[in-house]
């Protein structure tokens, strides 16, 4: 059920991005901002997650926010997910990006035993559509209170 869903929201995300509104057009919305949600199919915090995180962003999808994919389930996905951010100018963001304070939240998951600082699975990086700026990154685990008030205030901004 989760591979259904996970498989839904990659299609939404791919056929959403970059749809702009025009003044004449009332069904398309404009893409304000980008969540780029990294998950492996080995993650527990994704595992434990998913679902409702799912079940809490894909209402945004209606007011502007697209949803990215970046699968780093194994090599191959990696390199797939990489290949597309490249494609989307989203790279930079995700993996360039400085995450100050990600590591600890991190090993506070179980996700990094302090050697192996590349799985930083389970989190979600809000991306300005228009600029490209990291606007605001966390986990999925966040409760529904406040992942829906990062979301709203962004869309806010």
């Amino acid at each position: 059920m989760s591979k259904l869903i996970s498989a839904f929201i990659m299609a939404v995300s791919f056929l959403s991005y970059g749809q702009q509104t025009t003044s004449n057009q009332s069904t398309a919305v404009e893409t304000k901002i980008i969540a780029v949600v990294n998950k492996a199919s080995w993650c527990s915090v994704c595992k434990a997650n998913s679902e409702r995180f799912q079940n809490n962003i894909l209402p945004y999808t209606t007011k502007g926010v697209t949803i990215v994919m970046n699968d780093m389930t194994d090599e191959k996905s990696i390199e797939q997910s990489k290949e597309n951010l490249k494609k989307s100018s989203l790279y930079k963001q995700v993996y360039k990006t400085n995450r100050k304070g990600v590591g600890r939240m991190l090993q506070s998951c179980g996700l990094v035993d302090g050697k192996n600082k590349s799985m930083e699975t389970g989190i979600v990086t809000f991306v300005d559509a228009k600029t490209l700026k990291v606007l605001n990154e966390t986990s999925i685990a966040v409760t529904d209170a406040e992942m829906k008030t990062i979301i709203d205030n962004l869309l806010k901004a």
